[in-house]
């Protein structure tokens, strides 16, 4: 377990044995992807929550519904101007490939997660998530091939730039601690720091706030249109958990519902920093 002083506990991948491995193991093969997310390296805190919670949304992330559900809030439209960057001035080929790949791998993540913590607050709010959606089709499970293992780098242990730099992020967001697209991307630190530096201009927008409100509520309209019921609530968990434990999952599910959305804005931003415009169709 992390339990240093910039942010928030959570149980890294290398720390997990026993039952928390397989399941680990199974989110991975589940969401597709080689990481095993932030939302869940904290839920883990609480084992007998994430492994009763996991299970009611699994059946729905395996289907086509859910997957075309995600990609409704994948790519959302910004209406900002990039720069132009000419990386290949600072990475060869292969290390800009490699970076657009980390970019895509939590991309294509980040609105699974916050389909799933959002039907986990809304179950947990009395709001359940009744199923009963006509499925559409299952999705094949297992890691997209070609996606690169995510390496973390830690806040405590950053060089003194990529320390910053994180901290800034985390002072701008105002946030408890940085996201582990962040905490990826510290690995190429010149891109990090020239794309924050116009990414944080635009997260002080009330374009930027509105289109993070707008990516909550869809993803909560979503949410109940997963086709498997989610039915986990207050009273189920206090079979197991106190009062206050049961508090502190909630707070845990509302704070990545709220740190999820611009996740995925500062994600495309970055997409975009790389390919200089937006995706066909949007």
């Amino acid at each position: 377990m992390k339990s240093d002083k910039y942010g928030v506990p959570e149980i890294f991948e290398e720390n997990v044995k026993g039952n928390l491995s397989y399941l680990y193991q199974d989110i991975q093969y589940v969401l597709k992807v080689p990481i095993v997310n932030f939302i869940f390296r904290t839920t883990a805190l609480y084992e007998a929550f994430l492994q009763l919670a996991w299970s009611q949304v699994r059946p729905s992330m395996l289907t086509s519904n859910m997957e075309n559900a995600a990609s409704e809030i994948r790519n959302p439209k910004l209406g900002v101007d990039m720069p132009t960057i000419n990386w290949s001035n600072h990475y060869d080929q292969a290390t800009i490939e490699k970076i657009k790949k980390i970019i895509f791998t939590f991309n294509y993540v980040n609105s699974k997660l916050l389909i799933i913590a959002s039907a986990w607050s809304e179950s947990l709010s009395n709001r359940t998530i009744h199923g009963g959606n006509q499925i559409s089709g299952y999705i094949q499970p297992g890691i997209l091939p070609g996606l690169p293992k995510i390496n973390l780098i830690k806040i405590e242990s950053a060089p003194k730039e990529v320390k910053g730099l994180l901290l800034d992020i985390a002072k701008t967001h105002h946030t408890y601690d940085v996201a582990s697209d962040y905490r990826a991307l510290g690995r190429y630190p010149v891109f990090l720091r020239k794309s924050w530096s116009h990414l944080k201009e635009y997260i002080g927008t009330d374009s930027y706030q509105l289109l993070s409100t707008q990516l909550k509520k869809q993803s909560i309209n979503l949410a109940h249109q997963m086709p498997f019921p989610v039915t986990i609530n207050r009273s189920l968990l206090s079979q197991c958990y106190s009062p206050k434990d049961i508090a502190g999952i909630m707070g845990v599910i509302s704070m990545f519902q709220q740190f999820l959305p611009p996740l995925i804005i500062d994600g495309e931003f970055f997409r975009m920093m790389l390919t200089g415009k937006e995706l066909d169709g949007k």
